[in-house]
C-alpha cells in the first residue's frame, strides 16, 4: 500500500471517528422523554371551564307569549343551553305557574328548569341562569425558543398555537372537547338529516334528553 492510500484511509478513519462522536454528542443533549413536547396539542391546551349564564325576562300580563325583546333575549339563552348547558335552568319568579307555562310555550322542557319562588324580585321579573361550559383558548405569541436548529426536534414554542386556539374559539359546545358523543352511523342520509335539521332549525338533541 502506497504512502497516498495509507493517507487516504486515516483520512476517512477520522472522518468515520469525528461523524461517531458528533452523534453520540447530539444523542446525549436529546430528551430522554421523546414525547415531551412534540404535541402542539399538549403544548398549546385548551381548557374547557364553566361560566353562569343568566337573563331576566318579563312575564307578560295575560297569555304566554313574550315582548319581543324579551323572546329574543329568551331565543338567544335557550340557543346557549342546547349548546353548552351542564345544569338545569333555574327559575326565580314570584310567578311560578305562570313562568312555568311561558317558558314552555318558548321551547324550554318539562325536566330542564327547576321553579324557585323569589322574595325578592319584583313582579312580574323573572330571573333564568344556568352553568354553562366554557373553552378557554390559549394565548398564542410565545416566540421564546428558536425556529432555527434543535437537536432535541422539540417544537416551537408557538408551533401549532393558532389551530389550538381557532379550534377553541369556534367549537359549539366545548363538552365535546372532554368527552365526544358516539358517532352516529356513516350512512350518507343520516349525515342530510342533520345538516337539514341544523339548517332549518329543527329539535336538537338536549342534555336532559335520554339516550337512545
Amino acid at each position: 500500500m502506497s504512502n497516498s492510500d495509507t493517507t487516504q484511509l486515516f483520512t476517512k478513519m477520522c472522518r468515520f471517528t469525528l461523524m461517531g462522536a458528533c452523534a453520540l454528542i447530539i444523542t446525549a443533549c436529546a430528551d430522554k422523554n421523546p414525547r415531551e413536547g412534540h404535541d402542539y396539542r399538549q403544548n398549546h391546551r385548551i381548557q374547557v371551564a364553566s361560566e353562569p349564564i343568566a337573563v331576566t325576562i318579563t312575564l307578560p300580563s295575560s297569555g304566554t307569549a313574550l315582548s319581543p325583546v324579551d323572546a329574543e333575549k329568551f331565543r338567544g339563552f335557550l340557543r346557549t343551553f342546547v349548546q353548552r348547558g351542564k345544569s338545569h335552568v333555574t327559575v326565580e319568579t314570584t310567578q311560578p305557574a305562570l313562568a312555568r307555562d311561558v317558558l314552555m310555550n318558548h321551547g324550554l322542557r318539562e325536566g330542564e328548569f327547576i321553579l324557585t319562588r323569589s322574595n325578592t324580585l319584583k313582579a312580574p321579573n323573572t330571573l333564568l341562569s344556568f352553568m354553562a361550559s366554557k373553552a378557554v383558548s390559549p394565548e398564542c405569541g410565545d416566540w421564546s425558543t428558536s425556529p432555527t436548529f434543535v437537536p432535541s426536534s422539540k417544537l416551537h414554542s408557538n408551533f401549532g398555537c393558532s389551530v389550538q386556539r381557532n379550534i377553541g374559539e369556534m367549537v359549539s359546545d366545548p363538552n365535546a372537547l372532554i368527552k365526544t358523543k358516539p358517532a352516529t352511523g356513516k350512512n350518507a342520509s343520516r349525515s342530510d338529516a342533520a345538516i337539514f335539521n341544523h339548517q332549518s332549525g329543527a329539535a336538537k338533541t338536549r342534555l336532559f334528553d335520554s339516550d337512545e
